[in-house]
């Protein structure tokens, strides 16, 4: 347990943290040579990081952030738009973002806003986030109809909600 009495350590962003992926556990690879930029790459069960050798703990983070916003607009737009299809509605853009308060929103404009750091839970909870934001494609409120649509085609919502509330740190790792 860390100082301040959270029961989840920060990652020091170094070779063998446990990074998540949809809920599946990648081992970090940090590998320091005579470079100017970091690059990410996930491979397999693993996320290797090149870094130049006097990379700090802000610039590691910086790329891996960039690397999960890269991937979580990939991952998130495939599921959007396979879950419009089925709800026979479309959408014009997906944004990646970093909301404190919200981890996806739907604009009036028809666009989804998800916040990247839902990569890092278990995919049944990411997939809950989508097909709630595309629901709103439909009912743009919260209302009775729209809470019905969402169970149609997420049963386990109120679980995936209850997780997200219990577990938010686990996304705030790093």
């Amino acid at each position: 347990m860390s100082m301040d009495g959270n029961p989840y350590e920060r990652l020091k962003l170094e070779t063998g943290d446990e990074l998540s992926y949809l809920g599946t556990k990648r081992i970090l690879t940090v590998i320091r040579d005579d470079r100017k930029f970091a690059k990410a790459k996930g491979i397999s069960d693993r996320i290797f990081l090149w870094v130049p050798y006097h990379a700090d703990y802000v610039m590691k983070r910086e790329q891996l952030e960039r690397w999960y916003r890269r991937e979580a607009l990939s991952v998130f737009t495939k599921k959007a738009s396979a879950y419009a299809e089925i709800l026979n509605v479309s959408f014009n853009e997906v944004y990646i973002k970093d909301q404190r308060s919200c981890w996806g929103s739907c604009s009036g404009k028809k666009n989804l806003n998800f916040n990247w750091r839902i990569l890092m839970a278990p995919e049944p909870v990411c997939d809950y986030i989508i097909i709630h934001e595309v629901c709103h494609l439909v009912h743009m409120d919260h209302s009775p109809a729209f809470w019905e649509l969402v169970e149609r085609y997420c049963p386990d919502y109120k679980k995936h909600k209850k997780w997200l509330k219990n577990y938010t740190e686990l996304l705030y790792l790093f």
